[in-house]
């Protein structure tokens, strides 16, 4: 295959010739995989997968050439195309109507086929989103987990990356993210909002700062070793009662807030361990709080 034209890539402390590589990106119309093609775009070339790729309406204004998450259209990708990188965001949260086989298959089945394909064709790094989320919260955090173990078992195959991001948010980010939605509900001043008792820690991060961690992940692969586990989050720790509380205040809101009308789910993370330590030692911090990253929604 032709390779691609020797590219100037430009970091912010000197410039190099390289020859562009190729970054496949999982769910390219997502949220983060939108926002990650479009930043990781200016210094490589990028292919993206998507469930329904009819309506790629966060890529608007981006000429990437994306392909159905099919199991003809994945073989086609690989047999036509030299891939560097696989960094897989695509995911199925269970907040919709999806069922339980399309969860599975999103989550699961679907890069286990990937890892396949990357370990065929010899692709640099397979590099998965994961959450730090109980297994048995959810569908979603049971797939995501035991995707994660097959990425462990496959290490020496490939060179395995995981990703374990704290909740993120952003402007364009889907009313099924909860600051998203709440910041919706308390702006249209909603009567009542019903929420849990709030006691749960949690670590919000803006998706500026998760785009700059998959950034130095692939900048700096080669000191990654394979099975490498890393942690995304802000650093900061705030209860879900305190945040509310701060969002009805700066939005001015007249909603009256129902904490306890909605009982913990079963196995519920009260208080989170997120160690960014490890994308530290790499260069990597993050750039906004968690009350100052909320305020640019606000």
């Amino acid at each position: 295959m032709k390779c691609l034209p020797i590219s100037k890539v430009f970091y912010p402390d000197f410039y190099v010739d390289i020859e562009m590589k190729t970054i496949l990106v999982t769910g390219i119309n997502g949220f983060l995989g939108s926002h990650l093609a479009k930043r990781l775009s200016q210094n490589y070339h990028i292919l993206g997968i998507e469930y329904k790729p009819e309506n790629l309406f966060r890529l608007e204004g981006f000429d990437f050439e994306v392909f159905d998450s099919s199991n003809e259209s994945i073989r086609n990708l690989f047999e036509n195309r030299k891939i560097d990188f696989i960094i897989h965001t695509a995911t199925f949260y269970g907040r919709g109507d999806e069922d339980l086989p399309q969860i599975a298959e999103t989550n699961l089945f679907m890069p286990f086929r990937l890892l396949n394909s990357g370990i065929k064709n010899n692709v640099t790094a397979f590099i998965n989103t994961d959450t730090v989320l109980d297994r048995f919260v959810s569908a979603y955090a049971l797939t995501k987990n035991q995707f994660r173990e097959w990425l462990y078992f496959r290490r020496n195959e490939i060179k395995t990356i995981n990703m374990q991001l704290e909740h993120f948010y952003g402007k364009g980010c889907s009313n099924s993210n909860f600051v998203t939605a709440m910041i919706e509900r308390l702006k249209n001043n909603d009567p009542v909002i019903d929420l849990t008792a709030g006691e749960q820690q949690r670590d919000f991060i803006y998706y500026e700062d998760v785009v700059s961690a998959f950034e130095i992940i692939i900048r700096k692969n080669d000191e990654i070793a394979t099975g490498s586990n890393f942690q995304a989050g802000s650093g900061e720790q705030i209860s879900i009662k305190e945040l509310m509380l701060f969002l009805k205040k700066e939005i001015g809101s007249s909603s009256e807030l129902n904490f306890g009308a909605v009982p913990y789910r079963e196995n519920e993370l009260m208080k989170v361990g997120t160690d960014s330590g490890g994308l530290r030692k790499l260069g990597w911090k993050p750039k906004y709080g968690i009350k100052e990253g909320v305020l640019k929604l606000v």
